[in-house]
């Protein structure tokens, strides 16, 4: 016996599955069952081979509804869930769940496979109706508790992958919700005609789906069903709309963890490594769905161990990050930049850095990335503005650039600039604002209006990184930008590199053309120095003129003792 799509021997996957599970025709006789089936209802398999499962499930309460569940399969329901109460022989009582789905035989003939569970276990009994109401598919407990009870078994290979539709909202709000439930509908029966006869398939909530594979020969088994899954669920789905058919296209992401229930535990799982249970495997496979979106969607990736280490690093730089703004521990830094054509100081860049209590100066390549995905970059950018602000005070002859996250443009930051310079009696062309390219979203008009307001202030908006993006000269067309700064890495080959050359000339030849200020990055020698300098550059920073340092590096203290600082790169 043959399921005809995949080739999957049903009677295999029977025999073998750690759950009940039993194959009936459509009138509700067990053609086959296996020994955890048998177990549930205390008899044995050959007692159970042939009865109808009408007889072998009930009770003088009543007794499971084959014809019931027969029909909504035939008119097209996925997967039909009820409860049963079973009198058993010996006199104890089984409150079970019943989930049927339809197969069909390599002979082409339609029959049932039934999974049995254990309702009752634990002492309470599973709600009735256990299953997402939009799509019919399993719940999120319920895949949960079917997760739970192979668990025990401890052997073989048990994989499970979530999947997410990508910007689902957008069809939603575009398209309206009636829209986007046809949308997850179609994406539930595409599941189900994609996964092997025996796998389990939920809708964990929203556009967030869940498959349990079962009886897995090997990790690339796995795998190959995930990246099939994906494409399927990549092509169109024609959806009735009102004004006729429409052709939508969703991405999906999916994450994958597979385990080997049969392994021994790993003595070296330290504390940050959960206990293998059926949550554990949900969160694992969320990890790696994180990981699929964080890749830009429209893939798979399975979980590995370096994934849970990441997201344990992330989290415990979120908790310190959110007691270090309360506690005061950021810093800032300065880095003077100069004048090319004679060296001398012109202002500096505020940079800034964490003074972690427990391992020292860190740089915002170790936060900054967790700063922006857990909304704290804006707290961050307000303090280094308000540091730099004062710093402006106490040195009436500097000019100060400080780095502004493009979330921050989200319509008040013009407003607090505006009202830390009035407050401080500061003149708005001491400040500049830098701006990574790669940060900016085309045709924002919050961010727009943000930079024509800073530039109706009088300061600075400087375009940080120059020549990494993809906009670059449609930016210049557009935004009130006041300079340029080439990015390091055209720098770091200078002179010798032929290619950085051409693109630091090009550079700078732009922002003459546009009126521009530039600036250089990263200028780590005399050399570099010399040809930018030969090239029309007119400013630079980097380690050849000072390394990021506190201020009082660069402001002694009249009559203090010199102060043994610890410098940043």
């Amino acid at each position: 016996m043959q399921d005809g799509s995949t080739g999957v021997d049903l009677a295999q996957v029977v025999m073998s599955a750690a759950v009940g599970l039993a194959v009936t025709d459509l009138r509700g006789r067990l053609l086959r069952l296996n020994d955890a089936f048998a177990e549930l209802l205390h008899r044995s398999v050959d007692d159970l081979q042939g009865r109808a499962t009408a007889e072998v499930l009930s009770s003088p309460e009543g007794a499971h509804d084959v014809d019931g569940t027969v029909e909504q399969l035939l008119q097209g329901i996925p997967t039909v869930t009820g409860d049963v109460l079973v009198h058993r022989r010996d006199g104890s009582v089984l409150r079970g769940q019943t989930l049927s789905s339809l197969a069909t035989t390599g002979a082409g003939t339609s029959v049932v496979l039934l999974q049995l569970l254990d309702a009752g276990t634990r002492g309470r009994r599973r709600p009735v109706g256990d299953h997402d109401a939009l799509t019919h598919l399993r719940s999120r407990s319920a895949v949960l508790a079917d997760l739970t009870t192979r668990l025990p078994a401890r052997s073989g290979l048990v994989g499970v992958l979530t999947c997410d539709l990508d910007r689902f909202r957008v069809v939603n709000e575009s398209l309206g919700h009636r829209v986007g439930d046809e949308v997850l509908v179609g994406v539930a029966r595409r599941l189900l005609a994609g996964v092997r006869c025996g796998d389990v398939v939920g809708r964990l909530g929203d556009d967030e789906f869940v498959v349990v594979l079962g009886g897995l020969t090997d990790v690339a088994e796995a795998v190959d069903v995930a990246h099939r899954l994906t494409r399927s669920l990549a092509a169109p789905l024609e959806i009735e709309g009102t004004d006729g058919p429409r052709e939508i296209r969703c991405a999906v992401s999916t994450g994958l963890v597979v385990v080997d229930l049969g392994a021994p535990p790993c003595p070296k799982a330290g504390p940050g490594v959960p206990a293998l249970d059926a949550a554990a495997l949900l969160r694992d496979a969320n990890t790696a769905l994180d990981a699929a979106k964080a890749a830009g969607g429209g893939c798979c990736r399975v979980f590995t161990g370096a994934m849970r280490e990441e997201v344990i690093r992330r989290l415990t730089v979120e908790n310190d990050l959110r007691r270090a703004l309360e506690r005061g521990e950021l810093r800032v830094h300065y880095q003077p930049v100069v004048r090319l054509a004679d060296h001398r100081r012109t202002g500096f860049e505020a940079l800034v850095r964490w003074q972690h209590p427990d391992r020292g100066l860190l740089l915002p390549a170790e936060f900054l990335d967790v700063a922006e995905d857990c909304g704290l970059v804006t707290a961050i950018d307000a303090v280094v503005l308000e540091e730099a602000l004062d710093f402006l005070v106490r040195h009436p002859g500097d000019r100060v650039a400080v780095n502004t996250s493009a979330r921050r443009l989200d319509g008040t930051f013009a407003t607090a600039v505006a009202r830390g310079l009035r407050r401080r009696g500061l003149a708005p062309e001491r400040l500049a604002v830098e701006l990574l390219e790669t940060s900016l979203v085309s045709g924002d008009a919050t961010t727009d209006g943000e930079l024509a307001d800073l530039a109706r202030l009088g300061v600075a908006v400087l375009l940080d990184d120059f020549g990494t993006g993809y906009s670059a000269l449609s930016y210049l067309r557009r935004l009130p930008v006041s300079g340029l700064k080439l990015d390091r890495s055209f720098v770091s080959d200078l002179p010798d590199d032929v290619t950085s050359d051409r693109i630091a000339a090009a550079v700078v030849g732009l922002a003459d053309s546009f009126g521009l200020s530039s600036i250089c990055e990263g200028v780590e020698t005399a050399a570099q120095a010399a040809h930018l300098a030969a090239q029309g550059w007119e400013s630079a920073q980097g380690f050849h003129f000072g390394v990021p340092a506190p201020e009082e590096s660069w402001f002694p203290r009249v009559g203090a003792p010199v102060p043994t600082v610890q410098v940043s790169a």
